[in-house]
């Protein structure tokens, strides 16, 4: 997943989360709020009639000044005519074992308050019942004489229908405008991620197109003085650092070159004076080692910049003359040449020759003592592969794309002082001669092809 996916996708999470967070508190203070109102309605409408009950009681007192229960009793229904009940309430008063309702308010709690299921009195604070009608908000008051004995008990009810519906209002459409907004936000997030990491795919486009060839491209330093501007600025530091150290190197191997040249030429100039077969075996080899130098400088140079006299080639032929080479080698018995197909190939024999030595010198050298090479022909339809298969232990999973790079060694050991330019340098010799080069690697050991093409008759 790219980063700005990852980066809108962690804010739209958050984003989520602190806006359902927002609705369940707004939801939440919408019901506190809406009970609050109840319950301060209740409170109101049964302190007005304690007031009125309190005013009444003197009135119908006998003459002793107490007041009977059947005296409560008609000061209630006096009170209770007085105060009917609201459209968000009912009022009752219990008293002298009788439940005195007003008349009016909500039909349905109206009814309840009526009924057998009506809820006990119970004096305090107000309180919330589940009822069959829904939840009733409920506050009871006693009422008391001079000598504070209680002679009855007034209760106001109002249901909290009205307070859940606009709560669930309430959260049905915060719920619609915070998932527009997340929507819009992410949205717009997404512009503003794309737009802020634009620098950032210019850096990796340029990147792309650095190649070992060519280490003068730079990437864009964007001017907006962040960390992607000091990435891209240090990025190229880094570049001109490795090209000033390729630049070092390919005057180091040119200067190495023009050492080695020059005692090549000095030796075939003798050789050429001493003649004898002897003398054009040796001027044979130095030529070999002339060529090999002029390869290796040309895959350090970073190209295939390899020349190939391209023609016909006679697989027999080309056997006989790489057997020959490999037969006073130390390692020569450990070789095999199948025998080759009467094919006549396209490319370079000397060339030829030299990829399947460095095919077999790279199998003897990054395998165990005891390896088994084999040197064999493939025809196809209208190719032909150079086969050198080895029973050895297999090139790394990890290194087998890139086994054909200069300086990439098979062996982790890095013994004997191995560079790995063995296969570099067989893919660019194979390469001049119009042909390709696989391998093919496991357990069982390592299996290199150089396909060629048949030539025309």
């Amino acid at each position: 997943m790219s980063l700005s996916r990852r980066l809108v996708l962690r804010a739209l999470v958050v984003m989520v989360l602190v806006v359902g967070g927002i609705i369940a508190l707004t939801h939440a203070l919408v019901l506190v709020s809406g009970r609050n109102d109840v319950d301060n309605l209740l409170r109101q409408e049964s302190a007005l009639l304690s007031e009125a009950l309190g005013d009444q009681m003197p009135v119908v007192a006998g003459l002793d000044g107490m007041v009977s229960g059947p005296e409560a009793e008609r000061a209630a229904r006096q009170v209770l005519a007085i105060r009917p009940s609201g459209a968000r309430h009912v009022s009752l008063v219990h008293v002298n074992g009788v439940r005195l309702q007003s008349t009016g308010g909500p039909a349905k709690v109206a009814a309840l308050m009526r009924g057998d299921d009506a809820p006990e009195a119970a004096p305090g604070v107000a309180r919330t019942v589940d009822t069959g009608i829904g939840r009733v908000r409920v506050l009871d008051t006693p009422v008391t004489d001079a000598t504070d004995a209680k002679i009855a008990v007034i209760t106001v009810a109002a249901p909290l229908d009205a307070v859940h519906e606009t709560a669930a209002t309430v959260l049905l459409v915060t719920a619609l405008a915070g998932g527009l907004g997340v929507g819009v936000g992410g949205g717009a997030l997404w512009l503003v991620v794309r737009r802020t990491l634009a620098p950032v795919r210019e850096v990796s486009a340029a990147a792309k197109e650095i190649s070992p060839a060519d280490l003068t491209t730079r990437v864009p330093v964007p001017g907006t003085r962040d960390e992607i501007a000091e990435l891209s600025t240090e990025i190229n530091r880094m570049l001109t650092r490795i090209e000033a150290a390729d630049t070092e190197r390919r005057r180091y191997l040119a200067a190495i070159s023009h050492e080695v040249r020059t005692p090549l030429a000095v030796a075939e100039g003798h050789l050429e004076l001493l003649g004898g077969p002897e003398a054009e075996i040796v001027h044979a080899e130095l030529e070999r080692l002339r060529r090999v130098l002029e390869d290796l400088m040309a895959v350090a140079r970073g190209g295939d910049g390899v020349d190939a006299d391209r023609g016909p080639v006679f697989l027999p032929d080309l056997f006989d003359a790489v057997r020959d080479r490999v037969r006073p080698l130390a390692f020569a018995p450990a070789v095999v040449f199948h025998e080759a197909s009467p094919q006549v190939v396209l490319g370079d024999q000397a060339r030829l020759e030299q990829c399947l030595m460095n095919l077999i010198s790279n199998a003897i050298d990054h395998n165990p003592p005891r390896v088994r090479v084999e040197v064999r022909v493939e025809v196809r339809r209208d190719t032909v592969a150079l086969v050198v298969a080895d029973d050895g232990t297999g090139i790394d999973p990890e290194l087998l794309p890139r086994v054909f790079e200069p300086f990439v060694t098979t062996r982790s050991d890095q013994a004997g002082g191995l560079v790995g330019l063995g296969l570099s340098i067989v893919r660019s010799l194979v390469r001049a001669q119009g042909g390709s080069v696989d391998v093919e690697s496991g357990a069982g050991g390592t299996v290199v092809r150089v396909v060629l093409p048949v030539a025309k008759a």
